[in-house]
């Protein structure tokens, strides 16, 4: 796999994560994990800081009621430590953060609530207010937000009804604790928004990073493909290679003592063997061909030859390598061609080897007795059209979808049995159709046969007489 090719992975993967961007949210859930995370900290340092309020409260708190408001701060402080104990062992669930959070300042309001009641000294109102400052700091939910704003107008509300009334002083506390409303309601807005900012690039960032992953992860495992796809094609064309030689030797002494080149064959059972033999070392020899066509092909190294040549002469030719096939199974061959297609211009070895695979298959699957007709013309937009219909046994819509795929093959049929090849004929003709610039298709149903097209562009058609040079 090429740097090319990693890259377009890494782009994919960027603009993955660009596109889940707009979808991501930040969700109630999400914001309940990060109070979670903060939680054990918190609950920490406010425990600390009642454990030393409940020292101060006995030596600066005038009595009789210095010992019982010590006594709460110190209580207060064992449970902030509990909370803070047990937020760190993560035995609090994150959806109860927020909760736990709210009980916590439900305590701290308590305490300063019993505190201004206890000494009836208003100036403890300031803590109030430090209360609901700190609430916008620490809570991320807006439902517990609000329903804590509540308890504490009810409190305070609460205190006037049982304190001795002093409307200066009321007027100047409730608008200290509405000055102290505002600010923890800016403070908490902004932290809002920015963790829930904070949360979509954080989701954001981890999709990115799994589509990278799997992006990455694709291109190892098209390194290996692309390694065993080497290894394949080097195994083939060494198993190309080492059988042809002694193919080539088959083929040519059984052409010799077929055709009774050193003398007659006395047993007539000798020459039908020695026919089956030469048959079958063709065979051979022509799905090595194939083979290493397709590999070529696949590899991008299958040189194209183009030359001028007379499209009738070319489709007779193809007919005439199948005939003896075709006879075989009395099936009738039939051609025409469009007398304005004269002349082509393309590869005229790679033309005829598409035209005769086709032929090859449709005479493989069409039963004895039927026809296969060979069709070549010009379309109405210019291009140029060759196709094989057949009448045989036919596909259904998903063996049309796996036909051109190497080696594949369809089932046997009781019509035809079982039917020879090496399942490369319609891929290499697929393959080869797009290396001469054309376009491939395969129209077929169950029963009633098959129509194998295959178009070319208008260009290569030649109006000129044939050329004996080829040209690149």
């Amino acid at each position: 796999m090429d740097v090319s090719t990693q890259a377009d992975g890494a782009e994919a993967a960027l603009q993955t994560g660009e596109a889940d961007e707009q979808s991501a949210i930040a969700r109630q859930s999400d914001r309940d994990e990060i109070t979670g995370d903060t939680l054990a900290i918190t609950a920490g340092i406010v425990a600390a800081i009642y454990l030393l309020l409940s020292s101060a409260h006995i030596f600066f708190i005038p009595p009789p009621h210095n010992f019982f408001i010590a006594l709460m701060a110190f209580t207060s402080s064992l449970l902030f430590a509990a909370t803070a104990l047990l937020s760190y062992r993560s035995l609090i669930p994150s959806r109860s953060a927020n909760a736990v959070l709210f009980a916590a300042a439900l305590v701290a309001l308590s305490n300063t609530a019993i505190h201004i009641y206890l000494t009836s000294d208003l100036l403890q109102t300031t803590n109030l207010a430090l209360i609901l400052m700190a609430w916008g700091l620490f809570v991320l939910s807006v439902r517990w937000f609000i329903l804590f704003f509540c308890c504490t107008a009810v409190a305070w509300l609460g205190l006037q009804q049982v304190m001795p009334y002093n409307p200066q002083l009321a007027s100047h506390y409730t608008f200290m604790l509405f000055s102290a409303a505002g600010i923890s309601a800016i403070t908490f807005t902004a932290r809002y928004a920015t963790y829930n900012r904070m949360i979509i690039y954080r989701k954001n960032d981890a999709r990115a990073q799994e589509a990278l992953r799997q992006a990455l992860t694709r291109g190892l495992e098209a390194d290996v493909a692309e390694e065993k796809n080497d290894a394949k094609d080097a195994f083939i064309a060494h198993l190309s290679h080492e059988l042809r030689t002694p193919l080539n030797a088959v083929v040519g002494f059984s052409e010799t003592i077929k055709l009774e080149m050193m003398g007659p064959i006395s047993n007539p059972k000798y020459s039908e063997y020695v026919k089956d033999i030469n048959d079958a070392g063709l065979y051979l020899t022509s799905i090595l061909d194939d083979l290493h066509d397709l590999v070529l092909i696949e590899k991008g190294k299958l040189n194209v030859t183009l030359a001028t040549f007379s499209a009738p002469l070319a489709l007779d030719r193809c007919l005439s390598l199948v005939t003896h096939s075709a006879e075989r199974k009395n099936i009738r061959l039939q051609m025409s061609c469009d007398p304005d297609l004269a002349f082509l211009t393309s590869d005229k070895q790679r033309f005829r080897q598409i035209l005769s695979n086709l032929l090859i298959n449709a005479i493989k699957y069409t039963p004895e007795g039927g026809d296969v007709a060979l069709k070549a013309g010009v379309h109405s937009d210019g291009r140029l059209f060759f196709e094989v219909t057949d009448n045989g046994v036919g596909m259904t819509e998903e063996d049309v979808k796996k036909a051109c795929s190497p080696f594949w093959q369809a089932a046997p049929d009781m019509s035809v049995g079982d039917v020879e090849g090496s399942g490369l004929g319609l891929a290499i003709a697929t393959q080869l159709t797009a290396l001469l610039g054309g376009t491939f298709e395969l129209v077929s149903q169950k029963g009633e046969g098959t129509t194998a097209r295959f178009w070319l562009p208008q260009s290569c058609r030649a109006y000129d007489e044939p050329s004996a040079t080829s040209f690149a």
